[in-house]
């Protein structure tokens, strides 16, 4: 196992400290400033790490992928597929929920959309939920749970639209759609 770096932990306290703000202002209300000194860092070890305040959104993206990567490692693989692609929906609701929130998902999905193809992490076939969920798809192909017609990588982009469009409505009603039973 790796040695953890005074670097590596400084990174994470900025993004704490800025998740933490984040969620209990809301991220407009929140300066890197502020960030900063919650943090006990001096601004410009804040542009070390972060180009933005924004930039703090796409490390969330990375706190995604180690979140699935972690379910999926404690997940039966002896589990029906069927099961396991549930759960895992079930995973990125109850993450995006409890862990990210309302407020910061908007914002997510603004600077999305604002980025254009500036940023195209958001849905991509690199990110790891992509793959987790093609790797189950495939499987439930052979298996003959799923039907084979479509490529599962095509399929995998239909689903993760789709996932996506339910937690836009989330977002849209003020977290008044259920977001993991429309999931």
């Amino acid at each position: 196992m790796e040695k953890e770096t005074k670097g590596v932990r400084t990174k994470r306290q900025i993004y704490q400290c800025a998740m933490d703000l984040f969620r209990e202002k809301g991220y407009d209300q929140v300066s890197v400033e502020e960030i900063v000194r919650t943090a006990g860092t001096a601004k410009g070890t804040f542009y070390i790490y972060f180009h933005s305040k924004a930039d703090i959104i796409l490390e969330m993206l990375r706190q995604y992928d180690d979140y699935y990567d972690h379910v999926m490692l404690f997940m039966d693989p002896k589990t029906p597929v069927d099961r396991r692609m549930e759960e895992i929906v079930r995973a990125a609701c109850r993450f995006t929920q409890e862990v990210i929130g309302l407020d910061l998902i908007r914002v997510l999905y603004t600077k999305q959309l604002g980025a254009g193809k500036a940023h195209k992490r958001l849905l991509n076939e690199d990110r790891a939920l992509f793959g987790i969920l093609a790797q189950l798809i495939r499987e439930g192909q052979a298996e003959g749970v799923y039907r084979p017609e479509y490529s599962a990588e095509d399929v995998t982009m239909l689903l993760l639209r789709g996932i996506r469009a339910v937690f836009f409505e989330w977002c849209s009603s003020g977290g008044e759609v259920d977001l993991t039973g429309e999931c």
